[in-house]
């Protein structure tokens, strides 16, 4: 395979487990070191286990990303170990299905502080980090002739549209389409890509939660049953999405190939929404 992130430094949060894990193992895989900075210890290391398989470095930061302080003491780690980052995966996530009439300010603030606060203040401790790897001639010049930095925010296809049942959620996924172009904007001076991804129907424990509630619970139906029913009914290509399948688009937006996309929304669903 061609080692095309050959000896690149690239932060992954929530790389426990689902689409971080696959993310981070895909780009274990074509040459970079890996940075895991997960909540949960067990799965962290496990990740890191599997990084370290394929000849490269992986190190873990187990950390709450809403936690500002713990993210910039990471970042300041990293960069002191590697000496620079490359790209940054803000994959981690949280979701909780609850009826737009039934929310609590304490179940509002909660998905929240993960979802957007963490994505935004982790987006922006590593893009400063980014900015400082930048020659001073190139920033002299506003304009720098290569990219200097990767960043691609997780997003979903339920930023694209509201959901009754799962209002906070689709309005944290609205947000970070919109923290992605506000950094796309900010950091096109030093060539710093910022792009995000919008899974739709993605095969992840995230999923397994959500056919509990909806499936199983809500309507009676077996496991699995609910997640079938929605790809008939939604998803053109008649599947859901893998973590792989992510993981590949993810990768597309670190390589050189996408050094001229900036402040986009790439949906990964199978044509479930079109826009």
């Amino acid at each position: 395979m061609d080692k095309r992130f050959q000896d690149k430094v690239a932060i992954v949060t929530g790389a426990g487990q689902g689409i971080g894990e696959a993310i981070a193992l895909h780009f274990a895989e074509q040459g970079a070191h890996i940075v895991i900075a997960e909540i949960n210890p067990e799965t962290a290391e496990r990740t890191a286990a599997k990084v370290r398989a394929f000849g490269v470095q992986a190190q873990v930061h187990v950390l709450d990303i809403g936690d500002h302080a713990a993210v910039r003491e990471m970042v300041a780690l990293v960069a002191a170990h590697f000496g620079r980052i490359d790209i940054l995966i803000n994959n981690a996530g949280v979701n909780e299905r609850v009826d737009l009439m039934d929310i609590t300010p304490e179940q509002w603030r909660w998905l929240m502080h993960t979802n957007v606060e963490g994505l935004f203040f982790t987006l922006q401790s590593v893009a400063r980090q980014m900015i400082a790897q930048v020659p001073e001639a190139v920033k002299a010049a506003g304009r720098a002739p290569r990219s200097f930095g990767k960043i691609v925010n997780l997003s979903s296809v339920t930023g694209r549209r509201g959901r009754a049942n799962a209002p906070q959620y689709a309005a944290s996924k609205a947000a970070v389409i919109s923290i992605t172009q506000s950094a796309a904007l900010r950091l096109a001076p030093y060539n710093i890509n910022v792009n995000a991804v919008c899974p739709g129907l993605v095969e992840t424990p995230m999923w397994d939660y959500i056919d509990l509630i909806e499936g199983q619970q809500r309507r009676g139906l077996p496991k699995g049953a609910w997640l079938q029913q929605r790809v008939e009914e939604k998803v053109p290509l008649r599947r859901p999405a893998t973590c792989q399948d992510v993981a590949h688009v993810v990768a597309f937006l670190c390589a050189p190939e996408s050094d001229y996309l900036t402040g986009q929304a790439l949906n990964i669903d199978g044509g479930y929404e079109m826009d």
